[in-house]
């Protein structure tokens, strides 16, 4: 069974400069979210004048395709925002990509760190910043993760101030085919047939029904 990938992510957010990620209710700190998909009705966008930035989110939706009999292959995806801080109202264009630039790069050195912090943790098993030793079930999340092949790359759309990064990991977990019994409601016994049904009588008795 999938797992996802969520605690983990939302540990590293934490402890990364960048994102200082306060998990408590109502913090004005808060930088990471579990989403759907990156919209209009996102918590990020809907909340996007008092959001903190930079940011990151982490979609629940499930992407998989079966690529064997034995494996399913999910994709994980992340997403980083960062806003763009307006200079002036006079701005060139120049200066807007310039702007825009320097989000984009600074997106691209989060993914970077961040597939170096999962990298390390499923190779060790413990966090390479504080030690900690994750229990198996969240450990769980890492396996089949390729951090090598990870894809990340720059959403076009943006979001007022809002620039986004869009990263997509892949995982292989394997497939059963075995049926589960416990997962599955077995037939009743077949409720006994009304008195006088033929079906019920006595295969000895051959006389006729209809003899008084």
């Amino acid at each position: 069974m999938i797992t996802n990938l969520s605690e983990i992510l939302e540990k590293w957010a934490e402890l990364y400069i960048h994102l200082s990620h306060d998990p408590k209710k109502g913090s004005k700190d808060k930088a990471y979210c579990e989403v759907t998909t990156i919209n209009d009705q996102s918590y990020f966008m809907r909340n996007n004048n008092s959001i903190k930035s930079p940011c990151m989110a982490y979609s629940i939706l499930i992407d998989a395709e079966g690529t064997s009999s034995s494996s399913v292959s999910y994709l994980h995806n992340i997403y980083f925002m960062s806003k763009a801080k307006m200079v002036s109202l006079a701005k060139n264009a120049k200066q807007d990509d310039e702007l825009g630039a320097t989000q984009q790069m600074l997106m691209d050195e989060m993914v970077q760190d961040l597939l170096t912090y999962l990298f390390e943790l499923k190779r060790t098993g413990k966090c390479p910043i504080t030690g900690r030793t994750f229990d198996q079930p969240t450990l769980f999340a890492l396996k089949g993760l390729d951090l090598v092949k990870a894809h990340w790359a720059s959403i076009p759309i943006k979001y007022g101030e809002w620039h986004i990064l869009g990263l997509s990991i892949e995982q292989l977990v394997p497939r059963s085919l075995c049926i589960i019994p416990e997962k599955y409601k077995t037939p009743g016994e077949t409720a006994p047939a009304e008195s006088g049904d033929p079906a019920t009588a006595d295969p000895n008795n051959t006389s006729d029904p209809n003899t008084p």
